[in-house]
């Protein structure tokens, strides 16, 4: 965690502050390990000191790694944080804050405590967060790894006669019996014209034969989510059906072909992969970007959309996941997490892609 800390303070000079007060709770996790949600962590350039109150102080001596701890009695949490802050900084300095995770009352609280300036430094921590360091790469690797191996099973099992939240109940069920700590998020299993809802909620739908299958699920390990969609065939599907799927699965092809570092979200990968979809006449049909930043959360930085996107750097984990949908038939989806290199991607989960028939 100290190296985490410590890429943050060498870029003070750059944010034009002093020091951070990080207030997001993903954030604080990120840099210090701990997992409760009422923290903030102070952030000086020879010093961190993380404020919590009593309900989580076993918890933090516990979790907490390359910062000291101040226990907060009697006085609101930021109230606390920003007396520590002006303690460690020096009266004046520069402090930075993270103008998203404050409400307007919360903000004029600091500003009423604080007696120096104040920086809103943005998604600073959010951005570093996006590199991923070996440590949450190995992690990730395992979130992956369970990802494939309870999808695979609960697929393995049968569609046909199924309903969608018997298969999302699964998938939960065997997340958790395979050690990880849960769903990285409620997962997606749409079947037939519901499948064209891109983000349809798994219901009372029997799966019936002739359907497409989108099943989009991660499993959360250690804090860090992995993300996968596939398509399948509850029994042999028609044509058309095959047509779409080998639209999307040629566009997810072409955006993994374009994920390099230096490459960029939107005109690099994005631009590969819609350039399929168009050329097929499913332009009017993708409607989402092609792919979101994986980590702590399962959409984070980088983006990789049509309409905002950033420049991939080696060490970011992110998804490739085109997809058509035509309302009243059919929705089709394939999504894997990738690790960006600097001569491409490797992915992370590895079901096969070709599309499978499940009875």
């Amino acid at each position: 965690m100290t190296t985490r800390l410590d890429r943050l303070r060498a870029r003070l000079e750059e944010l034009r502050v002093d020091g951070v007060l990080v207030t997001d709770p993903v954030d604080v996790r990120y840099l210090t390990g701990f997992r409760g949600e009422d923290a903030t962590l102070v952030v000086a350039p020879d010093a961190a000191l993380l404020c919590t109150d009593s309900r989580f102080w076993e918890q933090v001596h516990e979790e907490v790694s390359g910062a000291e701890l101040s226990k907060v009695t009697s006085e609101p949490l930021l109230v606390h944080s920003a007396r520590e802050a002006a303690r460690v900084l020096g009266s004046g300095a520069r402090l930075g804050y993270q103008g998203a995770q404050l409400s307007h009352a919360s903000y004029r609280r600091l500003r009423s405590r604080y007696d120096g300036p104040l920086r809103d430094v943005g998604q600073a921590v959010t951005r570093q967060r996006a590199v991923k360091d070996e440590s949450e790469i190995a992690v990730m690797r395992r979130a992956a790894a369970v990802t494939d191996e309870a999808l695979g099973l609960v697929v393995g099992r049968g569609l046909v006669g199924r309903r969608e939240r018997d298969v999302a109940w699964d998938l939960r069920a065997e997340y958790h019996r395979l050690g990880a700590e849960g769903e990285a998020f409620p997962a997606i299993v749409a079947a037939g014209d519901h499948g064209a809802q891109a983000h349809a909620l798994p219901g009372e739908r029997v799966i019936r034969a002739g359907d497409l299958v989108v099943i989009d699920t991660g499993a959360r390990v250690d804090g860090y989510c992995s993300d996968i969609t596939r398509t399948y065939a509850a029994g042999e599907p028609s044509e058309e059906l095959r047509h779409i799927y080998d639209t999307v699965l040629r566009a997810q092809l072409g955006g993994l072909e374009a994920v390099r570092a230096g490459a960029h979200g939107r005109s690099d990968v994005d631009a590969a992969a819609r350039a399929v979809i168009e050329a097929a006449g499913y332009g009017d049909r993708f409607g989402h970007g092609t792919g979101h930043g994986v980590g702590l959360e399962v959409h984070e930085a980088p983006a990789l959309g049509r309409v905002r996107g950033d420049r991939l750097e080696a060490g970011m984990v992110c998804t490739v996941e085109p997809g058509v949908y035509v309302e009243g038939l059919v929705g089709v989806r394939i999504e894997d997490t990738v690790l960006v290199t600097p001569a491409g991607c490797e992915r992370l989960t590895r079901l096969p892609k070709d599309l499978e028939v499940v009875e």
